[in-house]
């Protein structure tokens, strides 16, 4: 009889264990990154960090996104695209989302989107600089536009968002749902949203644990890249994430039925109820960086080196996306 209970358990411990496996490599896995990552192009790393500061030197919420926009255009001009805007009205206000794309070879397109604006302040005087969030994803899709195969495979059209942030958030105001409901759903292949790049720390308990369990699937150190996203979007995931685990650890999290959760904090939240396949590439935002829609979120805090990791791992990933 005890011979047979030990066997019983051992057997419920492997099934557990199995389980377990499946777990992580379906909806949650970590890439634990290269022994000694490759050193990014100094070049891009000068350029990331030239872009948030251009960016953060001026106002970018409420109306006050004109100086963000003619960035954003010039660069993208600089490098060849002829730019066309989306406008929307929003509270009496007319806001643009600024596009540019490359044609590819087949049929079908992929979005890569970033919104340009930043956290209005709660307070009357108090500024956000908005360099994490939202200046970093913004400077790596300019740098990612720039460096774009001359013909991908697929079609890439890489789009700036107005109006992510509150009041506009999980509203039909934001610049990506305006976007997203007027998309071909029948020729979009994949959506990928940058939010949030360029938080990184190696110090213990620099990624605070939220809720129970956290550790034993992400790591307390805040040194990884996320890619997130629900099931539909597994096969984009995994792709994305084993191309960013050659330059950084990287964690990937499938989750079903993500809904409304901290998973979709950002516009690809708009382009999945389309049944799109889309991602979020991100440091995990406010989970990780308490400088998180405050004066303190300024272009001296970004880790510009993983950020030019991360671009130049997301151009390998645009040249193996899924067809």
């Amino acid at each position: 009889m005890k011979k047979a209970l030990a066997i019983s358990l051992c057997s419920i411990a492997a099934l557990l264990l199995a389980a377990w496996g499946v777990l992580c490599t379906v909806f949650v896995s970590t890439g634990a990154g290269p022994a000694r990552p490759p050193a990014p192009d100094t070049a891009l790393v000068r350029e990331l960090r030239d872009s948030v500061e251009a960016l953060c030197a001026a106002p970018r919420y409420g109306e006050t996104l004109q100086e963000a926009q003619d960035y954003i255009v010039r660069t993208l001009t600089d490098a060849g695209y002829r730019v066309r805007f989306q406008e929307f009205r929003n509270g009496g206000a007319t806001y643009r989302n600024i596009i540019a794309e490359r044609k590819g070879l087949h049929r079908g397109r992929y979005i890569i989107g970033a919104h340009y604006d930043a956290c209005e302040p709660d307070d009357a005087g108090g500024t956000n600089p908005g360099a994490d969030d939202n200046a970093s994803a913004v400077a790596a899709l300019l740098a990612l536009a720039k460096r774009m195969p001359a013909r991908p495979e697929h079609t890439i059209e890489m789009v700036f968002y107005a109006c992510e942030e509150p009041p506009w958030f999980d509203t039909e105001g934001m610049g990506s749902h305006h976007h997203a409901q007027a998309c071909n759903v029948q020729e979009v292949k994949g959506m990928i949203c940058l939010e949030m790049l360029g938080c990184y720390s190696n110090a213990e308990g620099s990624q605070p644990s939220h809720f129970p369990g956290q550790s034993l699937l992400v790591p307390d150190k805040g040194n990884f890249i996320a890619v997130v996203g629900n099931m539909d979007s597994y096969t984009l995931a995994r792709r994305t994430a084993g191309h960013l685990s050659k330059r950084i650890r990287t964690l990937r999290a499938n989750i079903p039925f993500a809904g409304d959760s901290v998973l979709y904090f950002s516009d690809h939240r708009n382009y999945a109820p389309l049944g799109i396949p889309c991602i979020m590439v991100t440091d995990t935002a406010m989970l990780r960086n308490e400088r998180y829609h405050e004066s303190t979120d300024t272009p001296d805090t970004l880790n510009y080196t993983n950020m030019a990791r991360v671009v130049e791992a997301l151009l390998d990933a645009i040249r193996d996306l899924p067809r």
